[in-house]
């Protein structure tokens, strides 16, 4: 009876050890870079959470830096792809800024009525500078990795 729960054990251990794991990983092409999740899928054209912060990934799955217009606002990608927007508290996702160049409006800056502060998607928000449209196609990218 013991050679029985001996072998059982074996082979269960076997059996896990040799299972594949899968690990979601940051990938990247001659077109720049993309996350690819444990089920072999990727997130495109949406905001999206990986870690602990949120990146924009366009139509073809590439992640993306600069500003970038949404329908809920401007968002502003860092060079690593890292979205500098604030978190609203309400929905735990970034918001959107009302123009390219706004930013979260802070009290150190002054007074809103100083600087034109507007509201919009339940934050102030201050001009620092003019945006143009942003191609959200354009996937050069930097090293996500070392983020």
């Amino acid at each position: 009876m013991r050679k029985v729960q001996l072998f059982l054990v074996a082979a269960l251990l076997a059996a896990a050890f040799s299972m594949t794991a899968y690990a979601a990983e940051w990938k990247s092409n001659d077109q720049g870079w993309w996350y690819e999740k444990d089920d072999d899928s990727y997130p495109a054209n949406r905001l999206e959470k990986v870690g602990e912060y949120w990146y924009y990934f366009n139509e073809a799955g590439y992640a993306q830096s600069g500003w970038v217009k949404l329908d809920t606002g401007w968002y502003e990608l860092n060079d690593y792809g890292i979205c500098q927007n604030p978190i609203d508290p309400a929905t735990q996702l970034p918001a959107g800024a009302p123009y390219g160049g706004w930013i979260r409006y802070v009290e150190l800056f002054g007074s809103k009525e100083e600087l034109g502060a507007v509201s919009y998607n339940n934050f102030y928000w201050i001009k620092l500078y003019d945006v143009p449209e942003t191609d959200i196609t354009n996937a050069d990218q930097t090293d996500f990795n070392q983020v």
